[in-house]
């Protein structure tokens, strides 16, 4: 499988920092006068409406909702990149199997890989994907091969936000109930399936995205994987996990923020303004070379 992702330009080359320092204070004193006038507590109305409409625009909270069970932002960039193409695709949180079922109706060609540790869920997904090139997989990915527990929420036991990471779901129920699973690692199942190279993995696994990375060391240092989905959501904040994590763990890849329309914003550097947002997007990683 070759080219499955359109090439993206590098950045142009930036003005020298202290140019830029310069610019940057000019435009602070020229702004000024406005931003005196506008920060007020009488004004703050505006001041979040402004704001969630730059996070929109800068590709966050943009969950608007597909024809196909995902968001209408990754519906228009699956289209875009994987159409009818082949290769091995690994959906890591499979959940109802409404990811599995997308991926299999835009990539007949492909063999596909669905991860999900809830029984309950897990039977759902087996009703809803099961097809010939489809490998459904009752088990979790992270760091470390064995068991673990997996929690979720006492009144909704087999919810989406089912998670390895506890702490995730306390942000949001006292409430919890757990469940034996089956864990292994991304390198680990590469090499007992024979795959040698993963075209494309997607990542949804509320809050412990970071763990089923760092359990693909081995195939991220040699490039194995040639494209990457994972989440960046408030969950992280409850795991301690922060962007510079994930820009250090995909050190070697590019990261990107989806937009709505598909496209890929560049995170051309680590940033703290603009990395660490805890507000729910989608980070696609594709190999620098």
């Amino acid at each position: 499988m070759t080219d499955i992702v359109q090439p993206i330009s590098r950045a142009p080359p930036t003005t020298p920092k202290s140019s830029n320092a310069v610019h940057k204070r000019m435009l602070t004193a020229l702004a000024f006068p406005l931003f005196y006038a506008l920060n007020r507590p009488g004004l703050q109305f505006l001041a979040e409406a402004a704001y969630d409409f730059a996070l929109r625009w800068n590709g966050f909270a943009i969950g608007f909702k597909g024809r196909h069970g995902l968001t209408s932002a990754e519906e228009r960039f699956l289209r875009r990149q994987f159409s009818h193409t082949g290769g091995v695709l690994f959906d890591v949180g499979a959940n109802d199997g409404s990811y599995t079922r997308y991926l299999r109706q835009i990539a007949p060609e492909a063999r596909i890989h669905a991860f999900e540790p809830h029984p309950t869920t897990f039977g759902i997904l087996r009703a809803r994907a099961a097809a010939p090139g489809v490998t459904l997989v009752n088990m979790a990915l992270s760091d470390t091969a064995g068991t673990m527990r997996l929690f979720d929420f006492a009144d909704a036991d087999g919810s989406s936000q089912a998670s390895l990471a506890q702490a995730s779901l306390g942000m949001f129920a006292r409430d919890t109930v757990s469940h034996s699973v089956e864990v292994t690692t991304i390198d680990a199942y590469m090499t007992r399936a024979g795959i040698a190279t993963i075209d494309f993995l997607k990542i949804d696994t509320e809050g412990f995205d970071i763990n089923v990375l760092r359990g693909a060391a081995g195939a991220l240092g040699r490039r194995a994987i040639r494209a990457i989905q994972f989440e960046f959501i408030p969950a992280d904040i409850a795991m301690r996990v922060t962007m510079r994590d994930f820009f250090a763990v995909l050190a070697g890849y590019r990261l990107f923020r989806l937009c709505l329309n598909g496209a890929l914003m560049p995170l051309r550097r680590y940033d703290v303004k603009r990395c660490e947002v805890y507000v729910t997007h989608n980070i696609i990683a594709l190999p620098e070379d």
